[in-house]
């Protein structure tokens, strides 16, 4: 399933050199508010995604009341203008595929006579590439849709704003992550800080390895000590893909860091680097 757009919460530089609109209108927030949402199953019924979405929905989505539906209905319910979706998608960069096919994770409005390339996208998070298996977001589905959440009240609470403002205010939107435990996956962090005490050399904070479970049991649990990071790279050195990289409180999405970086080989690998370690330490 293709939905061609700009990812809102990657490649920024990309972003302002389109004059595609990326928001959604007021109206289009409003209407999602009183609508009912489906997530959307998928057709491998031996896959894992459908047990996970349904896990993560139940757990965390609060926003609206909601529903589960498989691919058939999917293609109903994408004509009714009052149902919203949350829908697995393949995103990429309109005229630049070159630079990554992702598989995102869109929360979206129906549309009579649309289909998933034509209507209404509240929020697309981008969860990995396309060549990374799926057991390497399956786990954060949890805080992917605290997140969309979150990006939904600021919608609602900044109305009438331009695409630049939204791009600032995530760009900007950094703190300290002093008082709290930076938790991570060791095969994401770049060669010079793959160890705790390459790590300390940089950054004065808390820092822990975990597994992925350990992760998805802190989103679940509401782990207001633990912040994650969401990093979507591809799984090689491919010169010029970008990868980005989130720091996600664990309770509550909220966010610590974001930043993002082209792909130089080893110099800046598909990992977390030395550098982001530097720049949270100065926030």
């Amino acid at each position: 399933m293709k939905k061609i757009k700009i990812l809102i919460l990657l490649l920024i530089p990309a972003a302002y050199s389109f004059g595609q609109q990326m928001l959604p209108t007021e109206k289009q927030v409003n209407t999602f508010l009183h609508s009912r949402t489906y997530f959307v199953y998928d057709n491998n019924i031996f896959g894992m995604y459908n047990t996970a979405i349904e896990e993560a929905a139940n757990k965390h989505w609060k926003i609206t009341d909601f529903d589960f539906i498989n691919k058939d209905e999917f293609k109903k319910k994408i004509k009714v203008p009052t149902a919203s979706m949350v829908v697995e998608t393949e995103s990429h960069f309109e005229g630049q595929e070159e630079l990554g096919v992702f598989t995102s994770l869109s929360l979206i409005l129906g549309k009579p006579g649309g289909n998933i390339n034509t209507v209404p996208d509240i929020i697309t998070v981008p969860m990995a590439y396309n060549d990374v298996d799926y057991d390497n977001y399956y786990y954060k589905l949890g805080l992917a849709l605290l997140f969309m959440q979150n990006h939904v009240q600021w919608l609602k609470n900044n109305p009438h704003v331009e695409d630049k403002v939204l791009i600032n205010h995530y760009k900007n939107s950094k703190k300290s992550t002093k008082g709290k435990t930076l938790w991570l996956l060791k095969n994401e962090m770049a060669e010079d800080v793959n160890t705790i005490d390459k790590i300390k050399q940089v950054y004065d904070g808390d820092v822990k390895f975990v597994t992925k479970e350990d992760i998805k049991d802190a989103v679940d649990n509401k782990n207001e000590d633990v912040i994650i990071l969401h990093l979507v790279a591809p799984s090689r050195n491919i010169k010029g893909n970008v990868v980005t990289k989130m720091i996600l409180g664990a309770a509550d999405a909220d966010i610590y860091y974001f930043d993002f970086h082209r792909i130089k080989g080893k110099k800046k690998p598909n990992k977390f680097l030395k550098s982001d370690f530097e720049a949270i330490n100065k926030i």
